[in-house]
């Protein structure tokens, strides 16, 4: 494990020499700057260096906000910490996105709050949220505020319950994804793990609604959503 993250970062050395801005916007990071100085450098194409510049604003940003306390500096010094960064910048590197460049900031400040590791798996986010593309992502997060918080009603099924917490709204709210694309977006949410489709002997019910996991509930909350 150590000489497949030496061999890595040694891979990423070589920004750090060159840019020093860069570095200096590292180095600003509140708790986990100084840890990550040893990692970040990319030799290659100015687009990765700016996509590098993001997340690290983006994590400097997020940091900012958790107080010195919960911070798990054993974990910081952890071979772990150091393969999640390699992840993180990874995925980053392959990605235009600021939204989803901010969602892997908010996995990295996850992961260095004091928490319990049993729980929560900081990589199978990363993996999760690396593989939906934005429409995947903007469906899921419509279908989650919809769901998030309101309980069943007594004597209500799960079918009643999606149906009044709008689920028949869903191509509305999804005003950027053709309709026509949405069975094929929820099939691929299902499959990460995050909806599940109703099934059950309904009255006129021919299948075609979904709900929230709780391993969705989880990661919402790892990252730290106001909806949670």
């Amino acid at each position: 494990m150590k000489e497949q993250i030496s061999k890595k970062l040694a891979k990423a050395s070589q920004v750090y020499e060159q840019n020093i801005a860069l570095r200096a916007m590292v180095n600003a990071i509140p708790y986990v700057g100084s840890s990550l100085d040893v990692l970040f450098a990319w030799k290659g194409q100015k687009l990765i260096q700016n996509r590098m510049k993001e997340l690290f604003e983006e994590l400097r940003k997020e940091m900012s906000s958790i107080s010195e306390g919960k911070i798990d500096r054993k974990y910081l010094e952890s071979e772990e910490w150091f393969d999640l960064v390699i992840r993180v910048i990874e995925a980053a590197a392959r990605t235009r996105s600021r939204e989803k460049i901010n969602l892997y900031a908010r996995v990295l400040r996850g992961a260095v709050t004091i928490q319990d590791r049993r729980e929560f798996s900081p990589e199978e986010y990363l993996a999760v949220l690396t593989e939906l593309t934005l429409r995947e992502i903007e469906v899921g997060q419509v279908i989650y505020r919809q769901q998030c918080e309101v309980r069943m009603q007594p004597n209500e099924n799960e079918l009643q319950w999606a149906w009044r917490m709008g689920w028949k709204q869903l191509p509305e709210l999804c005003s950027s994804v053709p309709k026509e694309d949405i069975p094929f977006i929820l099939l691929r949410l299902q499959k990460s793990g995050l909806v599940r489709e109703i099934t059950g002997t309904y009255f006129n019910y021919t299948g075609g609604v979904y709900i929230i996991t709780e391993s969705f509930r989880k990661l919402m909350r790892y990252i730290g959503s106001k909806n949670e």
